[in-house]
Order: C-alpha cells, then structure tokens, then sequence
C-alpha cells in the first residue's frame, strides 16, 4: 500500500547532464541506512571497466582503516547473478554495476549490501506492460515527478527496483516487479529518496543521469 504523498515537485529526467568531473570522478552518497556511505563512479564500458571502477572506488572509501586498495582484486558472481568482490582471496566490500547509455556504473559499500542501476526511457515503449511491473500508487507519484512522462515514470521506478533486488542478490528471480514497491518518495539528495517494500524495507535514491535516472539502493544486512 502506498504510503504518505509526495512532496508537489517535478525532478526532470532531462535536465542532467554528465560533465567530464561526474564521471572521471568518484560520488559519494552518504545518509542512505546505517553504516558508511556508498561510493559511486563511472566508467565507459570496455576490458577492465568493471575492475578499474573498483579500484577507483576502493582509493576513495571514506574512513576505512585497511589497505584494500593495495590487495589484488577478483569479481566472482554468485549463482543469482549477485558480483562478490575478492581482495587477495578475502571477501572485500559489496559491489554493484549497472551498464546504459555507453557507460559502466558502479557502486561499492563496506556496510551491508548495495545496488545500482541506470534505466532509459527509451527502454519503455507505449506496447510496455505496465500493470505487470508497477502498481498505479508508485505509478502516480513518479509521473507526477517527471512532469507526467510516462515512460520517464517508468525509468524512475524500474531503476529504483532494480536497484533493490541487486542490494537483496536476488534479481529478478525471486521477487517478481509487482512484490517491489517504491513508496513515500521525497527530495533528496538532487534527486528523491524513497522507501522500497521487498518483503522488507530498504532505503533507495534516484536522481536524473544521461537522460534517465540512476538508482542506488542499500540493504544493511542486521535489520529485519
């Protein structure tokens, strides 16, 4: 059930555009559940793209007190599709990639787990199932934040649940879209941050990117 109304205000999926310091340098998104923040960067996709971005992620963690940038670093995948990251055969932070728009995105934690995601309204055409992916609560709020775009809309919202079932590691394969609900969106950040009921509730933000919106959501593993 949807939950409180949105703030009145209209975040354009349009209106940002990368600058060469977005993507060359690493963001960090504090505040988003308990714990460290999460550390987000882009890459242009391409061998390597994925370990470079962890390096650039890991030489930019706030606080930490190891040396996880100096170990040498594996990507291994669990069975559901989820990316572990290995430093010097050791389980190291939590990791998540997305790929749109010619780029590579990632996003790293040290607390918890973490998803990332970047969805086009190109991706969403008029024959799109709709009523199969969202439910007309979440489906009105983020129309009226993108100005009544309905395939903005549908951007916003699949980023953000695609985003959630990264950060649980399990896709799209356990929970089915309708079983993820974006709820009590609010500004945040340049963008919003809402709550997302997956069985349990995670934190999650978007704001607009390249033309569509780039989600990061956390799931802070000790909380129900």
């Amino acid at each position: 059930m949807f939950n409180g109304a949105p703030h009145r205000c209209t975040i354009s999926s349009q209106t940002h555009r990368p600058r060469r310091s977005d993507v060359a340098t690493s963001q960090i998104l504090p505040g988003l559940g308990p714990g460290g923040p999460v550390i987000y960067a882009s890459d242009s996709v391409g061998p390597g793209a994925k370990e470079r971005l962890v390096q650039r992620l890991l030489t930019s963690l706030p606080g930490q007190e190891t040396d996880y940038a100096s170990r040498p670093l594996t990507l291994e995948t669990t069975a559901l599709g989820q990316p572990r990251l290995m430093l010097k055969g050791r389980p190291g932070p939590a990791v998540s990639f997305s790929r749109a728009a010619g780029r590579l995105w990632a996003a790293l934690t040290y607390t918890g787990q973490v998803g990332v995601d970047l969805a086009l309204p190109s991706e969403f055409e008029e024959s799109y199932p709709w009523a199969r992916a969202f439910r007309p609560a979440e489906f009105a709020w983020a129309r009226t934040l993108v100005g009544g775009d309905t395939a903005g809309a549908a951007a916003l919202l699949w980023a953000l649940k695609e985003a959630v079932v990264k950060a649980l590691g399990v896709g799209f394969h356990l929970l089915d879209p309708l079983e993820v609900e974006a709820v009590n969106p609010r500004p945040w950040q340049g963008g919003v941050r809402v709550a997302v009921q997956a069985g349990r509730i995670l934190p999650a933000w978007a704001r607009p990117e390249a033309g569509g919106w780039l989600a990061i959501a956390r799931h802070y593993c000790g909380a129900g």
